[in-house]
């Protein structure tokens, strides 16, 4: 009698850990079959397209921020910058002319035009999410600019003798440049961009001016640039490149 119910004991004991090692496989073989279930070919979601902190970025999307404080001519730009090569990308950035700037002076009307750079690039360590990378950069900058600019001239008739006299003159200028530049962009962990370069190159300006009679003389526009003068210039000058960019890692 003993016997029997110690044999019926370990029968029942052997039943209930069965059902145990059932449930943790039942588990086990239900998330395999929950992960592995996805047909293939489908396209990844939009989790598996999030960048991981320590990866490179291969697409970013950009505003020049900087261009929007321009002086005289701000621009809104957009740049986009694609990986070549590990380490090695390319830039290409651009944005409309707007007449909403900081200084009043000289004081303008009818302003079109864009700036442009492209740039190839070289980060000196691996640019990885939620990291900083130095890098430099052979850049290539390009501005055209048409705007009716108001100026003071001294005129002569032989009637009232010389007198002062308020003239709007008109400018189409191209502007272009080559410059070697040094930066650092830091890449957050969220994919948000940050960096800054600045460099030295030389720039060439070919500006032509027309709409003043002829016995006018330019006096000024109230700043140092957009200056009349009857002669189209044409000249090359040292120049220097600074820029900040704010941007997002999109893949």
């Amino acid at each position: 009698m003993r016997s029997r119910q110690l044999a019926v004991l370990t029968l029942l004991l052997g039943l209930a850990m069965s059902r145990n090692v059932l449930a943790r496989d039942t588990i086990v073989t239900g998330y395999h079959l929950l992960v592995n279930s996805a047909p293939e070919g489908r396209p990844p979601t939009a989790n598996q397209w999030r960048p991981t902190p320590g990866l490179a970025p291969r697409f970013n999307l950009k505003n020049g921020t900087l261009s929007l404080f321009d002086p005289f001519a701000p621009s809104f730009n957009i740049a986009a910058e694609h990986i070549i090569r590990p380490r090695l990308y390319g830039q290409l950035e651009a944005g409309p002319l707007f007449n909403l700037r900081v200084f009043r002076e000289p004081a303008i009307e009818n302003l079109k035009g864009y700036r442009m750079r492209g740039a190839i690039r070289y980060y000196l360590r691996p640019n990885e999410i939620g990291n900083y990378a130095p890098f430099i950069e052979l850049m290539y900058a390009r501005q055209y600019t048409d705007v009716d600019i108001e100026g003071d001239f001294f005129r002569r008739d032989n009637t009232v003798g010389s007198y002062r006299q308020r003239i709007t003159y008109h400018m189409e200028q191209h502007k272009q440049g080559g410059y070697i530049n040094l930066g650092i962009q830091q890449a957050y962990a969220r994919r948000f961009i940050f960096e800054f370069g600045a460099g030295l190159g030389v720039s060439r300006k070919q500006a032509v001016f027309s709409g003043v009679p002829p016995d006018a003389s330019f006096r000024t526009n109230g700043a140092l640039g957009w200056e009349y003068t009857r002669s189209s210039t044409n000249a090359n000058t040292a120049a220097v490149q600074f820029y900040i960019n704010l941007g997002y890692v999109l893949k």
